[in-house]
């Protein structure tokens, strides 16, 4: 056998473990080219390539079954077959990647911008918005506490079916129209505001929020409690600005990041308005 490598030999070479050739060889994907008669395996030098090919296939992702079946028949056309088809493969994990990371920039750059946030906590300020589109999920019932996490989760599945992970931001939309009727939750509903929309999800259900200007105010709060809502109406005929769209309450950081004794959500109220 001193022709031969011995299996801790050739699992040394490729810096992989023992156990990870025995089940090679119990897969059938790479055998030892023999076995004494007390059961060691031993290697040829000629099948260091072909490890050593296993292993970068291995290393870049491409599962075992596929490399047997890659191995068994390899050929020149085979190996950038395979390669192709695996490229776009990670190619598309990367961008599922890149979009999570994007993610995480934008709640990061909320949790982190909270404190700023809660010294403006009540006062009318005016910012500046971009046009943004949103999946827009109608109320079936009575808005309540209820109501808007059911509703919330209905825009969320619908996103996550056509892969987006979950929206930029999302909260609740109160029509304007509504502002001076007994009841203003009439239509009102949830949005989730998303950066793209492929032409080939042909998705219902999306509205444009408008670019231009907003009084907002930071405030804590469910969307059905309405005095911070009145308030900024107020100041905003004080100022001499009118409504011009629908209103929008914002939700920043959810309960989930307070204790028993705070039950309602940090939000941002936006509502577009011009100087009269």
């Amino acid at each position: 056998m001193e022709k031969y490598l011995s299996i801790s030999e050739m699992a040394s070479i490729h810096n992989i473990s023992r156990q990870t050739l025995i089940y090679y060889d119990k897969i059938g994907l790479f055998k030892p080219t023999n076995v004494d008669d007390k059961g060691y395996r031993y290697y040829s030098p000629y099948q260091i390539p072909f490890l050593r090919e296993i292993c970068f296939l291995k290393f870049i992702g491409i599962k075992l079954d596929d490399i047997k079946k890659h191995i068994e028949h390899r050929n020149l056309t085979s190996a950038i077959s395979l390669l192709e088809y695996h490229k776009e493969f990670v190619d598309e994990e990367i961008k599922s990647l890149l979009s999570i990371r994007e993610l995480i920039k934008q709640r990061l750059n909320v949790y982190t911008n909270v404190d700023q946030f809660k010294d403006e906590l009540c006062k009318p300020i005016i910012e500046e918005f971009a046009e943004r589109k949103a999946l827009f999920i109608p109320f079936e019932n009575e808005i309540s506490k209820k109501e808007l996490h059911l509703t919330s989760m209905k825009a969320y599945n619908i996103l996550n079916k056509i892969g987006i992970l979950s929206p930029k931001k999302f909260g609740t939309i109160i029509m304007k129209n509504q502002l001076t009727e007994k009841y203003i939750f009439q239509g009102a509903g949830v949005f989730s505001i998303i950066s793209s929309i492929s032409s080939d999800n042909n998705m219902e259900n999306i509205i444009t929020l408008p670019s231009g200007k907003y009084v907002c105010m930071y405030k804590y709060g469910m969307p059905y409690d309405t005095k911070f809502l009145y308030q900024l109406i107020e100041w905003i005929n004080d100022n001499s600005y009118k409504i011009t769209g629908n209103i929008i309450d914002m939700c920043l950081l959810d309960t989930t990041f307070y204790d028993e004794n705070t039950n309602v959500d940090f939000c941002q109220l936006q509502i577009p308005v011009e100087k009269i």
